[in-house]
């Protein structure tokens, strides 16, 4: 059985640890290594589009209260340059007050992995940095316009490097023939180790311009399916029609048998 916190929102520093905490999170996390948190950057536009720099911070300060790793920030931007999405929004800022390093996945060196199995990308190229670390996906709860929702497992676009999978934008080419297998297969190469949804106001309809909706909650979950399969339940969505998820189910995660604690 999957366990998923659900938290009501109050402040990110408050709700965020009492949902990890719900977890039992503090005796997961790896006691040293490297732990990337992953927020949704996907262009420069304010939150709910992008994941609240103040979340990040919350995900940092309790990763640093409980483990010895270094933390990191990392994401390769959908378009735009990431480096200019990471000061946009307050990154930099954060990670000169906090002495964290900021990764830009779309310019990292890389490794090509194989996998036969895969639905469509039987080959990726995977930034070196990622393939060790422990990856916190910290998306913001979303519609969006291919895969119905991004959650979780969407979020995880970010690690594919813009030099290989460009086209209109950044991660063009993941984007065809099917977006939905495209996270699927992303998530054989790298799936979340931990996630946190920040469910606090959740954009509705399209993902970079929806409508916000105000759900006041945080969700968080080792299983990324799991979260997945809460998540686009409170944006009114069957998770059973959702192919991404029924391709994931078994894979990456469950979509029954999930237990939510709540606070």
């Amino acid at each position: 059985m999957s366990r998923i916190a659900k938290v009501n929102f109050t402040d990110y520093s408050r709700s965020i640890a009492k949902a990890l905490d719900l977890l039992g999170a503090a005796d997961q996390l790896p006691r040293d290594g490297l732990i990337i948190i992953k927020p949704n950057l996907t262009n420069s536009s304010p939150p709910p589009v992008t994941t609240s720099v103040e979340a990040a911070e919350a995900v940092y300060n309790y990763c640093k209260a409980h483990t010895k790793a270094q933390i990191a920030i990392g994401e390769g931007c959908g378009s735009g340059v990431t480096a200019d999405i990471f000061a946009a929004l307050g990154y930099v800022d954060l990670a000169d007050k906090l002495g964290l390093e900021l990764i830009d996945f779309n310019d990292a060196e890389t490794t090509l992995l194989e996998d036969k199995d895969a639905l469509q990308l039987r080959q990726f190229h995977i930034p070196c940095i990622v393939r060790q670390a422990f990856v916190i996906s910290l998306p913001v709860l979303k519609d969006h316009s291919f895969t119905k929702t991004t959650i979780a497992m969407k979020n995880m676009f970010g690690i594919a490097p813009g030099e290989f999978y460009a086209g209109g934008w950044n991660k063009a080419q993941l984007h065809s023939p099917s977006t939905d297998k495209s996270v699927v297969d992303i998530c054989r190469y790298k799936k979340p180790d931990l996630s946190v949804v920040d469910a606090s106001v959740a954009l509705t309809g399209m993902h970079l311009s929806g409508t916000p909706k105000k759900l006041g909650l945080i969700l968080a979950g080792f299983d990324p399916v799991a979260v997945d399969t809460i998540g686009s339940e409170l944006l009114g969505h069957n998770p059973k029609k959702l192919l991404y998820l029924t391709l994931s189910d078994g894979l990456h995660g469950q979509m029954d048998n999930i237990e939510i604690v709540t606070g």
